[in-house]
């Protein structure tokens, strides 16, 4: 058990107070705690650091035999359908088999799945190819996807009907001018702006304005990126744009950190602002569920926004539950679509962070559920999911909005140490707020060894943000996996 520090860099950070979670502002904050529909399993395909999660949630193969999936944009239908639009290839292939991705169709009852794979759109059409999936509604009603790569340079279907059929409307198209150069026909989007016009971004950050979906678009100039003060601008892919908030909006996702990042424009063609934290990382823990359960998946791409009364209220991420190259094909590894909660609304408005749903003190909380947290770090957990390790004195995790009712007696958590342990300082509502309790964490003989540790509690009920703060004496002290308090009163 080792943790990945420098001296100089822990000192200055601990001067500042830093804390490893985001700052209050980033787009990350605005994720919403994502509803269980079925229920959680640790049994599925995929990697166990992915954690217990639910399949019902977006678009997959249950049973990773057939597909694996990409892509993601959902439209509403009229009838409260919401339709998908993804790519999707055979599992059997690896990721490497998304040069052969066709595109598919795929509804639900619900926003959050699960999607049923309805069959290719254009099954007639080379086959029904399609990658970078995005489907959007023209200004005169119709219904179109874009779809680029895997030797499509940017074409577009239509419809009059989600549910089909499509008939290929034709390729994007640009004007020639000075920027033309820059154009490449990659990871293209392409939104409705609300000056009627549409406006098209590609992989390397090039925008262009257009009166036709299909153009012929007229480039706004060379990479937004570099013109965007402190935007990383190597290795950047998967821009979604939309319109909120009085601001136009763009996440990229840069491939080989794993982050995305959020920038906003007032015209959505130049002066871009590189706004504060990340967009996104896999490595947060920002994919929760309502239990407080949290999902890492490796690997987050293809990002899309699903919008209602202007506001961004879900997003869409193509997840691969381990690195590229290591899926491999009939292997349990691969990738689905899954749907996020969003708070668009408080976003736009500049407001408050919303307060995360209650969780209740005496059902299980994973500790990697935490909502703040100073100087731990998650690792795999031989009892499945994740844990909370490289725990030392004075650091601390924070779980908000939790819910004791009318009391609670006791408390246990499931610990493991490999030294002499250490104790959880049970606080309520911040660092120094009131102590209800103290739980002795005693040595178990290993790092991956779990018992139980106890303790009662006393002071408590009602709902309150949740301090655990670590205490102990020198070298790394315990690792958490979960706690739990007990009703009753002392």
């Amino acid at each position: 058990m080792k943790k990945v520090s420098i001296f100089i860099i822990g000192l200055v950070l601990s001067l500042v107070s830093f804390k490893v979670v985001h700052a209050a502002s980033s787009y990350i904050d605005y994720f919403k705690a994502t509803p269980i529909i079925d229920s959680l399993s640790s049994s599925c395909w995929g990697a166990a650091a992915v954690g217990p999660r639910d399949q019902s949630n977006g678009l997959e193969d249950r049973t990773m035999s057939k597909y694996a999936y990409w892509d993601g944009g959902i439209i509403k239908g009229p009838d409260g359908t919401y339709h998908m639009f993804a790519s999707r290839w055979n599992q059997s292939a690896g990721h490497n088999g998304w040069f052969g991705s066709v595109a598919v169709h795929a509804t639900s009852s619900n926003l959050y799945g699960p999607y049923t794979d309805k069959g290719m759109c254009w099954p007639n059409d080379q086959g029904g190819k399609g990658h970078n999936v995005v489907p959007l509604q023209l200004k005169d009603g119709r219904f179109a996807i874009l779809v680029s790569e895997t030797r499509r340079p940017a074409d577009i279907f239509v419809s009059n009907s989600l549910d089909g059929p499509w008939s290929k409307l034709g390729s994007v198209s640009i004007t020639s001018n000075a920027y033309s150069s820059n154009y490449t026909a990659s990871n293209v989007y392409i939104m409705l702006r609300p000056d009627g016009r549409y406006g098209l971004i590609e992989r390397d950050g090039v925008i262009g304005i257009a009166d036709n979906v299909l153009g012929p678009y007229t480039i706004q100039g060379t990479n937004i990126y570099a013109k965007t003060p402190g935007c990383p601008t190597g290795n950047m892919e998967d821009p979604v744009m939309w319109y909120s908030g009085g601001l136009y909006h763009i996440i990229v996702n840069k491939w080989d950190t794993r982050k995305a990042y959020h920038i906003t424009s007032k015209d959505g063609i130049s002066n871009w602002k590189l706004e504060p934290g990340y967009a996104y990382d896999p490595t947060a823990n920002f994919i929760r569920y309502s239990n407080g359960t949290v999902n890492h998946w490796n690997k987050l791409e293809r990002p899309n926004v699903y919008m209602e009364n202007g506001h961004v209220v879900a997003m869409t991420l193509a997840a691969i539950d381990v690195a590229k190259d290591k899926d491999l094909g009939n292997d349990s590894h691969g990738s689905k679509v899954i749907v996020i909660p969003f708070d668009g609304a408080g976003l736009d408005s500049g407001g408050a962070l919303p307060t995360p749903d209650p969780r209740s003190a005496f059902t299980q909380i994973e500790s990697e559920s935490y909502n703040n947290q100073s100087g731990v770090q998650t690792e795999s957990c031989t009892e499945g999911g994740e844990s909370v390790g490289y725990i030392e004195n004075g650091d601390y995790a924070v779980y908000s909005n939790i819910d004791f009712g009318s009391g609670s007696a006791s408390f246990q958590a499931r610990v493991a140490s490999a030294t002499s342990g250490g104790n959880i300082e049970i606080r309520l509502d911040s660092l120094t707020g009131t102590l209800i309790g103290t739980c002795p964490v005693a040595g178990t003989g290993g790092w991956q060894t779990w018992a139980a540790a106890t303790c009662n509690v006393s002071g408590v009920s009602g709902k309150h943000d949740l301090y655990l703060k670590f205490t102990g004496g020198s070298g790394y002290l315990f690792n958490l996996n979960w706690f739990k308090f007990a009703t009753g009163s002392n």
